[in-house]
């Protein structure tokens, strides 16, 4: 399999998805020596920047191991679980017994994405993308909306997710080979605006907080966009932080 110059998805992250599949399939066998850059450029017709970056990003993952002196070898044992923390402001705001007030209001895999999400999750990511919108209700009162945008090639399977079989991302948890291990998040203050008033049942020009957050792998490889706006007037956003070294 060689990459398409003319995918829209750069050359190493298809690189990376190619070097995975061999892993995966038993071809790169564990324990064994993958081949050399030199060997990994001919065959893919690709330059050094683009396998090292394919490399690096599954040697962060823990699937390949680097020794020095010796080469890439396929490692053995499973690769680390990534962060283990809620990961999603709506499923972090919920309590066991309070995920009965959310709603999805649509749940569908697109074709484009407009330029705001194109923005955040980066130009390359245009095509396939499941996408995720619910409504969250406190005491029959709209509170916030979440807008969750994960591009299928990172879990082919995610068209099949069921709200009743849990969260989403514990589904992507279990059924992708990617993990999440480095989030980023921008909080906002904006309008409503006519669509989200009319599912917050707020008027356009209410003040709306925005929370932005971008999953990525230790590669800096993107899995997941999240927007969740919420009521200014119901809504108040917590953080702890705790000293760990």
């Amino acid at each position: 399999m060689i990459p398409d110059r003319f995918d829209r998805d750069k050359l190493y992250i298809q690189l990376t998805d190619i070097f995975l599949d061999k892993i995966r399939s038993g071809e790169w066998r564990t324990g064994r020596q993958i081949p050399t850059e030199e060997e990994l450029c001919r065959s893919f017709n690709v330059s050094k920047i683009t396998v090292r970056r394919a490399v690096n990003n599954l040697a962060l993952e823990g699937y390949l191991e680097k020794i020095q002196g010796k080469g890439t070898f396929v490692r053995e044992g499973k690769p680390s679980a990534g962060l283990t923390m809620m990961t999603t402001l709506m499923e972090s705001v919920l309590t066991p017994g309070d995920r009965e007030n959310v709603d999805v209001i649509e749940k569908e895999v697109l074709q484009g994405l407009d330029d705001e999400v194109k923005k955040r999750m980066g130009p390359v990511i245009e095509r396939d993308v499941f996408f995720l919108s619910r409504l969250k209700n406190s005491e029959g009162v709209p509170v916030l909306v979440n807008e969750l945008y994960i591009p299928v090639r990172i879990c082919p399977s995610i068209r099949e997710w069921n709200p009743e079989e849990g969260p989403v991302f514990e589904f992507l948890r279990n059924n992708s080979p990617y993990k999440i291990s480095r989030v980023t998040q921008t909080v906002e203050v904006g309008r409503a605006g006519e669509e989200m008033g009319r599912l917050l049942n707020a008027r356009p020009a209410s003040p709306c907080m925005m929370v932005h957050r971008l999953f990525m792998t230790a590669g800096d490889m993107v899995l997941a966009y999240s927007k969740t706006t919420a009521r200014g007037d119901r809504f108040s956003l917590d953080s702890d932080y705790v000293r760990i070294s």
